[in-house]
C-alpha cells in the first residue's frame, strides 16, 4: 500500500470507527508501523482533516466541515438538486433526497426533509445498499452489463433475497422493467414504515449519477396516483441530470 492509498485509508478507518480511535488501532488497520501512523496523522491534522480528541484518539478534523460548505456551495449538481427539490416540495407530499453513486456505493447528499414524523435509517452521508431500496434499485438498473454480470455471480443470494431474480435472465428482466417505467418503487425494504420512489440522474454522458428520492409512509404508496407522483419525480431527476434525459 503506497503513502497515498494508506493516507487516504485512514478516512476509512476514521468513518468506520464509532468514536474517537486510537494510533495502535489505526497502525493495525492501515498494516504499518504506529511511527508510521503517526507521521500520516501529523500531516492530516495540521491540514485540519483529522484531529486529536481529549482522551489522545483520533477523529474527523474541523476542515471537514469547511469542504463540505465549499462544496454546497460550488457544486453544480448539489445546487441543482437543492433547487429542483424546493420547487418540488409543494407537488409531493413527503420527504425529498438525492443520492450519488461513487465506487459502488449510493450515499444520501442532500435532502428536504419537511415531515419530521417520516424517520429514515439512512441520512445525509450513510451509505445505502444498492440491492434493496428505491435508491439502490434505480441506481442498479442504469449499471454496465459487465458489473451486473459481477454482481450475479458474486451476490446472488442478496439478488434473490432482494427479489430482483432467481437467475441471469429474471434480473436482466427486473432491471430492464426499472428502465422501462423510468423509476424504482420500494415498499418497507430499508425501513419497514417507509416507502419511495427514485428516479435516475444521469451526468454530461449518459452515465448514472446517482438519483431523486421521494420518500413517505409506506401506506401513502398504495394510494391511487402512485404513477402521476413517479412522473413528477422522474421529470425532477431530469432536471437535475446534466445530461437532460
Amino acid at each position: 500500500m503506497d503513502t497515498v492509498t494508506r493516507l487516504v485509508s485512514i478516512f476509512d478507518v476514521l468513518e468506520a470507527a464509532e468514536g474517537p480511535i486510537k494510533i495502535d488501532e489505526i497502525a493495525a488497520a492501515l498494516e504499518c508501523s504506529v511511527p508510521t501512523a503517526y507521521r500520516y496523522l501529523r500531516a492530516l491534522t495540521s491540514a485540519g482533516l483529522a484531529a486529536q480528541t481529549v482522551d489522545g484518539g483520533y477523529g474527523l478534523g474541523p476542515r471537514i466541515i469547511q469542504l463540505d460548505r465549499a462544496m454546497r456551495r460550488s457544486d453544480p449538481f448539489l445546487i441543482r438538486s437543492g433547487e429542483v427539490m424546493a420547487e418540488l416540495l409543494p407537488k409531493v407530499d413527503g420527504n425529498l433526497m438525492v443520492c450519488a453513486y461513487y465506487a459502488g456505493s449510493v450515499i444520501c447528499i442532500d435532502q428536504a426533509w419537511p415531515d419530521r414524523t417520516i424517520m429514515t435509517s439512512y441520512d445525509r452521508g450513510r451509505a445505502m445498499p444498492l440491492l434493496k431500496g428505491a435508491a439502490g434499485k434505480a441506481i442498479l438498473a442504469y449499471q454496465p452489463h459487465h458489473r451486473l454480470r459481477s454482481l450475479m455471480v458474486n451476490q446472488a443470494d442478496e439478488i434473490r433475497s432482494a427479489r430482483l431474480g432467481r437467475n441471469w435472465s429474471e434480473f436482466q428482466a427486473n432491471l430492464k422493467a426499472i428502465r422501462k417505467a423510468g423509476y424504482s418503487l420500494s415498499i418497507g425494504e430499508i425501513d419497514p414504515q417507509n416507502g419511495g420512489i427514485a428516479a435516475p440522474i444521469f451526468d454530461e454522458n449518459g452515465k448514472v449519477r446517482g438519483c431523486l428520492v421521494l420518500v413517505n409512509a409506506a401506506d401513502h404508496f398504495r394510494k391511487p396516483g402512485l404513477s402521476e407522483l413517479a412522473d413528477t419525480i422522474i421529470d425532477g431527476a431530469r432536471r437535475i441530470s446534466l445530461s437532460r434525459q
